[in-house]
Order: C-alpha cells, then sequence, then structure tokens
C-alpha cells in the first residue's frame, strides 16, 4: 500500500518548498556520515511518504512545526493505509532521525525540548551533552591547531568561542573584512534576527594568517575546505562537528579522560567564562542574543555546591 502513495507531479508541484529543502539537508548529513546507497534511498522515499502525508493532511505544516499529536496521529494514517507494524515504525525512525537533525541544526536553546521525543512509541534519544571547557583549554586548542597549520580549525574555534555563537550563525560569515576590523557580516539567526558576530584581535590575527594561506580567490564564504587537486570548496555545516570531534580527540589525550566537544559547547563555555570573570548577565544576554535573560541563565554551569563549599570554608571536591 506504502508504494502508491507518492505521486511524482504532486510530489514537484504541490509539497511545500521549505520540506523538500529541510530533507535535502538532512540527506546530505546522512551522506557526509557515509551512508549506503541502498540507505539513503530507503531515508528518501520514506521522507517523500511523510511529505505526501504532510501535505495531504496537515496543509503543508513545516517538518519542524510538527507537534506530539501530529506524528501520532501520523502514525494512525499510516496504520489505516493498512501498513505493517515494521513500516510504520521505520518511517516513524526515519521522521525521528530527520527530527533530531534539524533541531541540532538550528542549535536549540532549549535543552530540555527534545524533538525526537514527540514521536510516539520510540525510545526518547538523549538530551545533547552540554560541555564546559576551560578558557585555557580553548586556548591550548587554538595554539596546538595553529602550530599544526590547521589554520581554518583554529579561526572556527575562536571564531565560535569569541562570538558565542550558533554553529548556523558562523556558518554564514563571509570573509570580506575581516582581516580590517572585529566584527562579521550581518547573520540570520534564530527566528530570523539579524545581528554581527563580534570578536577579538586574537581572533583576527588568526584570521589574517588563514587568509594569506587561503590565497586568492572567488568564494566570498569564510570557510573552505581545499582539496587534493587544489581546488577550494565551501564546507557544509556538518563538517563543523567533524572538526569537534577532533578537538575532542585532541582534549581527551591530553587530559587522560573523555571529553566531548560539540559546535555548541564553545557558546556555553564563553558565557560561563564570562560570568566567571563577573560580566554582567545582561550583557551576557546581548553576546548570546538571546530574547531572554532566563535563557541565558541556562546557559551556566550549576554552581550550587560551590556555593555552598564557600559558605562553609571548604571545597566543591570535599562534598564527592
Amino acid at each position: 500500500m506504502g508504494r502508491i502513495i507518492v505521486n511524482a507531479v504532486e510530489y514537484d508541484t504541490k509539497i511545500s518548498r521549505l520540506n523538500k529543502a529541510l530533507v535535502k539537508d538532512f540527506l546530505t548529513e546522512k551522506k557526509a556520515q557515509q551512508k549506503t546507497v541502498n540507505t539513503l534511498k530507503q531515508y528518501n522515499y520514506d521522507m517523500r511518504i511523510i511529505l505526501t502525508i504532510i501535505y495531504r493532511h496537515y496543509d503543508n505544516k513545516a517538518l519542524t512545526e510538527l507537534t506530539r499529536k501530529d506524528i501520532r496521529n501520523m502514525a494512525i494514517l499510516f496504520q489505516d493505509m493498512q501498513m505493517s507494524n515494521a513500516r510504520v515504525n521505520r518511517l516513524l525512525s526515519t521522521l525521528r532521525s530527520a527530527l533530531e537533525y534539524f533541531a541540532d541544526d538550528d542549535e536549540t536553546d532549549d535543552y530540555e525540548f527534545n524533538v525526537g521525543s514527540r514521536v510516539k512509541g520510540l525510545p526518547k534519544a538523549p538530551v545533547r551533552e552540554i560541555t564546559f571547557l576551560t578558557e585555557e583549554q580553548v586556548h591550548w586548542l587554538r595554539d596546538t591547531l595553529f602550530d599544526q597549520g590547521k589554520l581554518v580549525q583554529a579561526v572556527y574555534l575562536m571564531l565560535s568561542y569569541t562570538s558565542a555563537a550558533r554553529r548556523n550563525e558562523v556558518h554564514q560569515v563571509l570573509k570580506e573584512g575581516l582581516a580590517e576590523k572585529f566584527s562579521t557580516n550581518t547573520v540570520i539567526g534564530k527566528r530570523q534576527k539579524k545581528f554581527k558576530l563580534y570578536y577579538d584581535d586574537d581572533t583576527r590575527q588568526i584570521i589574517v594568517k588563514y587568509l594569506e594561506w587561503r590565497g586568492e580567490d572567488d568564494i566570498p564564504e569564510l570557510f573552505v575546505k581545499v582539496m587534493r587537486d587544489g581546488s577550494k570548496r565551501f564546507v557544509h555545516p556538518s563538517t563543523f562537528n567533524y572538526w569537534c570531534d577532533e578537538f575532542g580527540r585532541m582534549l581527551t589525550i591530553r587530559e587522560g579522560k573523555k571529553i566531548h566537544v560539540n559546535p555548541h559547547c564553545f557558546r556555553h563555555t564563553r558565557l560561563e567564562v564570562l560570568s566567571r570573570k563577573n560580566v554582567p548577565i545582561e550583557k551576557l544576554k546581548t553576546l548570546a542574543n538571546h530574547n531572554d535573560i532566563s535563557t541565558t541563565a541556562s546557559y551556566l554551569a550549576d554552581r550550587g555546591e560551590e556555593d555552598i563549599a564557600e559558605i562553609f570554608g571548604m571545597a566543591a571536591d570535599d562534598f564527592k
């Protein structure tokens, strides 16, 4: 029954362009993860079915705006089409995977909100791990990357850290003028907010070195990858995740314990470091481009035991 759901003409002309663009980005991410050709074809076919259902029954609602109730009713629709339980579960699993990717790609501010948990009957995926690095660790990574000639990674690290920006905001940065000032072009953040990212002189000097190494090209974006044949290519946002995995491995070897690094941890780390330097939370809110100060507060580390230890004149480790 599932094989006759998708009508090619309907899909090409009626399905939401936004949803098709979201699916294209999702499939690009799966391809970057080196999924097999058959797996990619199955993801694609599953998502075509899901988008068709959304068009016919949900007025082309954006994938990212689906509610738990929407997905529960979608599961009932699948069952009404006499799909097997295994088929229904696979469609819902694909949908959950896509929703979790969209949530991560949007760098959601609400860590308690797990978009994947909207899919009824499937295990709730773990909330994305929050990692706080120290300023010394960030600077060690910067120096090590610079010494290894990994200038583009060093630029990404320091621009992400000093600006406290989200992954997609950093990805929008253009190279023009960065070497002469301390702010980027205007980027578009969450809820279509427009603003510039700001960085310090140390970051600017690394950008200068990177642009000198990169040389002349007609790519306006800041982050490019040099291919084996010498050509250059603007990197996909998922590349930042791979770089962060490398940073995590570097720190794990150095520290002798597992340290997980993801693009969002630089945002948390920057705000936490500044907070410990007594920068008022109102100013941190401005730097983070948050609408609500409570969101900024949620980005900071829990210092409950530190505060109690201070009251007793002890170290926080004494309570462990």
